[in-house]
């Protein structure tokens, strides 16, 4: 096997800050009447004076994330997508008829193994979506191994890449949070000519991962956990970070910085 690419998170041709910094607080969706904030993760939408604010973007095929029923929809990184690209991104809550109706021999599971294929290496003309799924590994293998469609889908596969996500993982750290699995389908599959097209849909995430190194680097003395990878905080390069970090905590005496409905100190995950 490959080793995992070290990728350069703020290489990304996207710049959330200016935008997302300035949501401080929860708000009501519209839709739903939801308390949450920078977007609803039940109707897939930015909310409040992120609306109209957040990239809207085109792929060049359809994606279905296919989200095991025990996945908490606050966790997932995969309504990212949906809020990005709405049009071209659907959320489906795993059954075993959910994916009934589904062309599978124009459908690609995203899925390691020795018989997927590298996208980068595939004629993606043919395929007129990709399925992922959102959910543990456990959860992934046991919904892999249960659902014909699925099985019977061409596996499809991303070069590796170590992780940049701040949740602790018991695997190790080319196992990617979803979202950066499916930036880098579509970043693989994209070839050489790649030039950013697709990277609106790390826009949340790179803005909550650099918040994080941020918020650590400004407080060097706070531990996180021992299972994260080493050097996860990058003191130096977040000095930045850290800035804006300092000066958000001088307008309020706690730091509660929602990553969807967990706060900064559970998303990350403190030592003892």
């Amino acid at each position: 096997m490959a080793s995992p690419e070290t990728y350069d998170i703020h290489e990304l041709k996207v710049d959330p800050e200016p935008v997302l910094s300035k949501c401080t607080e929860r708000v009501a969706c519209e839709t739903c009447g939801k308390s949450v904030k920078y977007f609803c993760y039940y109707c897939y939408r930015a909310v409040g004076e992120l609306e109209g604010k957040v990239p809207q973007i085109r792929l060049p095929f359809k994606l279905d994330v296919v989200k095991h029923a025990k996945e908490l929809d606050g966790k997932s990184t995969a309504i990212h997508a949906k809020v990005v690209a709405p049009e071209d991104v659907e959320i489906i809550t795993y059954s075993d008829a959910c994916l009934d109706g589904v062309d599978v021999e124009r459908t690609a599971l995203l899925y390691p193994g020795p018989d997927a294929q590298d996208v980068g290496a595939m004629d993606m003309s043919r395929v007129e979506r990709v399925v992922v799924i959102d959910g543990t590994w456990s959860q992934a293998k046991a919904m892999v191994r249960d659902s014909a469609q699925l099985q019977r889908m061409q596996k499809v596969t991303i070069r590796p890449r170590r992780t940049r996500f701040w949740r602790y993982q018991n695997m190790d750290e080319q196992y990617l949070a979803t979202i950066e699995a499916i930036y880098f389908l579509y970043r693989d599959s994209a070839g050489s000519g790649y030039d950013g097209e697709y990277d609106a849909l790390m826009y949340f995430f790179k803005y909550f991962y650099t918040y994080i190194q941020g918020e650590y680097a400004a407080r060097p003395e706070r531990r996180f956990h021992s299972r994260h990878q080493a050097n996860y905080i990058d003191y130096s390069a977040a000095q930045g970070g850290a800035e804006r970090a300092a000066r958000q905590r001088d307008d309020r005496t706690r730091v509660n910085y929602d990553f969807g409905d967990l706060e900064l100190e559970r998303v990350f995950g403190d030592g003892d």
